[in-house]
């Protein structure tokens, strides 16, 4: 993915800019014109800015709302403007007309060319240079009057590394990777699931997403020849949150739940590893941490810091849910306290199970108000499911995970959960008729 989109857009920006000093409108409309009517080029004309001079420095054609139909991007460059400001404007056919959906402003370093278009797979790419090594590519999709963030790269310089950092706000999917600048050659290389965990009963609206799913092959780290598909051990994963407590709704996908006939016996459960040591470190750093000498190491092994939860859902019937706790750390008075506050239910379904949790922040010894800082706070997280088929046969069981290659001693290899603060997103919405609605509701009275 990355190398994809680094590809697709140079060979664009080669293909759609011929010179240095940016064209003229005039100069657009016979590119444009084997794609849309002189109608829809005049929507565009008068879209722009009037009454005054302006260059196109790039443009890319393409369907980024999947209907079927060219839409268009363009980034500009004011004349006279002594600022190294560019303009990109976002178009989408509409009923027949191309609507302007979004206008951003960016600013470049050296030249306008830092500010790139690419439209592929439905998705408008918009590149922006912040400095050398220092690069973003920023996905949007237009559905249903929303234009989405759909995912975002990131390269970023660190010491003599380039960290390369991908979020997919759709499937909630991240890799981040550690590449040797002079060289290329790579480091570490991780791939898991973002939780965005919310305030507790906020409405998420269309264009954002809080549900994991897990049902790739990539994520069972265990048992991968006995895993037969999704229908065999799968799950979703949803959070919230309040000042004191965790919450989490976890649904389990299983054609064969096994219950455990003694305590020690195997059979199908859950387990949650969290890794709370970052939290205490400088900018949070999940995967890697900084010697003496300066010099990089990554967090492939820890001593302290680690919470491991297991939740078994009991017989749906007399025997109740129950959990088992261990940790690296001691607890203290208050998180013994907070041991005895955590809950579990488990539900049967016609495809598996459903269990709810509820977990108090302090069984972490984390200051409860993490919940209401104004940022996101990133704490490493994984979850397990744990599938036995055949009790007879222990030695074949499944793991999959929300991460891939996951070591629970390895706190590199954890995923994340991302406590989101009130009036704040995971990814970007721009709902395109907001203002025709407001501009509405307030003609009458609203």
């Amino acid at each position: 993915m990355r190398y994809y989109l680094i590809v697709i857009l140079l060979f664009a920006l080669v293909c759609r800019v011929h010179s240095q000093q940016g064209f003229k409108f005039v100069d657009l409309v016979q590119r444009l014109s084997p794609y849309f009517s002189e109608e829809l080029i005049n929507d565009v004309r008068q879209q722009l800015p009037q009454g005054t001079d302006y260059s196109i420095w790039g443009y890319d054609i393409g369907d980024f709302s999947n209907d079927g139909f060219y839409d268009l991007g363009l980034s500009i460059r004011l004349a006279g403007d002594k600022r190294k400001q560019m303009q990109v404007y976002l178009f989408v056919d509409l009923n027949g007309y191309l609507t302007k959906v979004a206008q951003f402003s960016y600013e470049y370093i050296e030249i306008p060319l830092e500010i790139g278009i690419v439209i592929r797979d439905n998705i408008c790419y918009i590149t922006k240079k912040a400095k050398q090594y220092n690069w973003s590519i920023r996905g949007y999709r237009f559905i249903n009057g929303n234009l989405i963030l759909w995912d975002e790269y990131k390269t970023t310089r660190f010491d003599n590394l380039t960290k390369e950092t991908y979020n997919n706000y759709f499937n909630l999917l991240s890799t981040e990777r550690y590449i040797r600048t002079n060289d290329g050659r790579e480091r570490f290389n991780t791939k898991f699931m973002k939780i965005p965990s919310y305030p507790r009963g906020r409405q998420i609206y269309t264009g954002y997403n809080n549900l994991i799913l897990c049902n790739d092959i990539d994520f069972v780290h265990k048992g991968a020849y006995y895993w037969k598909g999704e229908n065999d051990a799968s799950f979703t994963v949803k959070s919230s949150y309040n000042q004191n407590y965790l919450y989490m709704t976890i649904n389990i996908i299983d054609d064969n739940v096994v219950i455990p006939r003694c305590d020690t016996c195997p059979g199908d459960y859950v387990s949650l590893w969290f890794d709370i040591l970052p939290l205490y470190t400088e900018n949070n750093e999940r995967f890697i941490l900084k010697t003496n000498d300066k010099t990089i190491k990554f967090r492939t092994s820890t001593e302290l810091g680690i919470y491991n939860i297991s939740f078994f859902p009991g017989d749906f019937d007399e025997k109740k849910s129950y959990y088992k706790i261990s940790s690296t750390d001691d607890f203290e008075g208050t998180q013994k306290i907070a041991l005895r506050n955590i809950k579990v239910i488990s539900l049967p379904t016609d495809s598996g199970f459903v269990m709810k949790l509820k977990i108090p922040f302090s069984m972490f010894g984390i200051d409860e108000s993490i919940a209401l800082e104004n940022k996101f706070t990133e704490i490493g997280f994984t979850i397990v499911y744990h599938d036995f088929d055949n009790p007879f046969r222990p030695e074949e069981e499944t793991e999959i995970a929300s991460s891939a290659n996951f070591s629970p001693l390895n706190p590199s290899s954890y995923g994340a959960l991302v406590i989101i603060p009130e009036n704040m997103w995971y990814g970007e919405n721009i709902y395109v008729f907001r203002d025709d609605i407001i501009k509405i509701l307030q003609e009458n009275g609203f």
